[in-house]
């Protein structure tokens, strides 16, 4: 599936305090008032129940931030001499002093150099220095509510309570795409930026290129898992039997087509690869002294990459048993299984490649199976079942829901070859180390690029600002917030620290 992040939120920032532009007045006006939107949304939003209530919320999020990044990208291109519109435009910018806004980081871990706040689950707000600053942040939230609105457009269509026609589970696969390839291209776009002067934001986990790049990387391995799911019907099978709803088995029995179980296993197998790059990337963030990527995050690229490799075995499975070969199909079956840390459970009648254990041996092999499924239902963050719902998705990398298309898989396979077919298993113990090579279905995408403003917008702009209607906003506004944290170094710092409200 895809990941839910956690949104950042920001405190109150007023761009009248720190510049003026002589030839565009009310452009810090414009700027502050959009920022304002931003900054109500994103509380908004933070203070919305998880689940529905926050899915509807993103588009309104999303539009704040669409609204925003022009003005950005206009003060940032006045204060660096360049122009703007279609390379016509100047904006002269005068810097009053040095620009302040403070975000809050949800991927960072516990440091020392940024506090967090309650029982360290997440980090407080952390004051910047810059536009750069500023345009890192607000970009990097872009790509968490991508990322979000994949999430939501996914999970709503295929838990439906109405089970979804082929026609609405592709087109809620091709939205849920476009976003995470939207994502992808944001975090390219953070990961190869040039690092702000006098701000140094790479000491930040959360805007660490290399964070930055495995992001990239994630969107993409969960953008080629969506790609097969689109196909999957054995997973829409899976779910269609669990939905208490669903009538359509009193008229037809649910059609499984074939498919084109090579091409998928290799997309799947090239997931897996995006998967493992990620979880190298936001794994080496937290080796250089500057703290880590939260756990969370981390056990889920972890467990993805090895729910894509336990779904490329399936699909080899699935493509020896269209051939005949039920045997070499069941041994697929239990290599995938072994990938998701699942239990492989006694052999069948004509299984060649262990005989029957007894005893101590037994116990000991039952123990270990028991305990490495533990622990891969806590790598995939699965919530206690007296929680769940009959539809609902489980883990946000899709392992139970592997976990149930195996088994479904297997009982059918196993009974089939223990009554008619008859052959005898394989070992299973080589295959997840002999798989092919993967293959891209998505060409990476470019880096994101800033939208500019219209021109209509830069004419207005060149009139006086009128009267402020964004006042000061008091403590109650944020009373759940921290102080915060200055990421500059200590030798840079002001002796005081004047508050970042306005």
């Amino acid at each position: 599936m895809v990941y839910g992040f956690t949104l950042p939120t920001t405190s109150h920032l007023s761009f009248q305090a720190f510049l003026s532009s002589s030839t565009h007045p009310s452009l810090p006006q414009a700027a502050s008032t959009a920022r304002h939107a931003l900054h109500v949304a994103l509380k908004a939003h933070k203070r919305l129940s998880r689940g529905p209530q926050q899915d509807s919320h993103l588009t309104t999020v999303l539009n704040a931030l669409n609204d925003y990044l022009p003005y950005l990208l206009a003060i940032s291109n006045g204060l660096s001499g360049f122009t703007i519109g279609n390379n016509t435009e100047d904006v002269e910018i005068t810097l009053r002093s040095e620009l302040e806004s403070e975000w809050r980081a949800t991927l960072s871990t516990t440091t020392p150099s940024l506090p967090i706040k309650g029982k360290g689950t997440s980090a407080g707000r952390i004051r910047g220095h810059g536009i750069d600053y500023e345009i890192a942040f607000t970009v990097t939230t872009l790509g968490y509510v991508l990322s979000n609105m994949a999430h939501s457009t996914v999970v709503r269509t295929l838990y439906a309570t109405k089970t979804p026609t082929p026609e609405q589970r592709t087109a809620a696969v091709q939205t849920a795409t476009k976003y995470l390839l939207q994502a992808s291209a944001v975090h390219i776009f953070l990961s190869t930026s040039s690092s702000p002067t006098g701000t140094a934001p790479n000491s930040i986990p959360d805007l660490d290129p290399a964070t930055q790049s495995a992001l990239s990387s994630l969107a993409l391995a969960e953008a080629t898992l969506l790609a097969v799911l689109k196909d999957d019907s054995y997973v829409a099978t899976c779910i269609q039997a669990r939905n208490p709803n669903d009538k359509d088995w009193m008229v037809r029995a649910p059609e499984i087509p074939k498919v084109r179980a090579m091409l998928f296993a290799r997309l799947c197998v090239r997931a897996a690869e995006y998967a493992e790059q990620a979880t190298a990337g936001l794994g080496a963030v937290g080796t250089q002294g500057k703290g880590g990527i939260e756990d969370d995050l981390l056990r889920y690229a972890r467990v993805l990459g090895r729910v894509a490799r336990a779904r490329a075995c399936r699909f080899f499975g699935v493509d020896a048993e269209l051939a005949g070969k039920v045997g070499e199909g069941i041994a697929w079956l239990r290599a995938a299984k072994s990938a998701l840390g699942l239990r492989i459970g006694p052999p069948s009648v004509m299984d060649g490649s262990a005989k029957r254990e007894r005893g101590f041996s037994r116990l000991k092999r039952e123990w270990s199976e028991r305990r490495e499924e533990r622990k891969m239902e806590k790598d995939a963050g699965s919530r206690d079942r007296g929680e769940k719902s009959e539809l609902d998705p489980g883990d946000n990398a899709g392992r139970e829901e592997e976990g149930r298309v195996i088994e479904m898989l297997e009982t059918k396979w196993v009974r089939m070859n223990d009554t008619i077919n008859t052959q005898l298993v394989p070992p299973s113990t080589d295959l997840l180390t002999n798989l092919p090579s993967g293959r891209d279905i998505h060409s990476p995408p470019g880096p994101y690029k800033l939208p500019a403003l219209g021109e209509e917008e830069l004419v207005r702009m060149r009139a006086p600002p009128g009267d402020d209607e964004i006042g000061p906003e008091s403590d109650m506004d944020d009373s759940d917030e921290e102080a915060a944290v200055d990421v500059r170094a200590a030798g840079d710092r002001p002796a005081e620290h004047e508050s970042a409200y306005y």
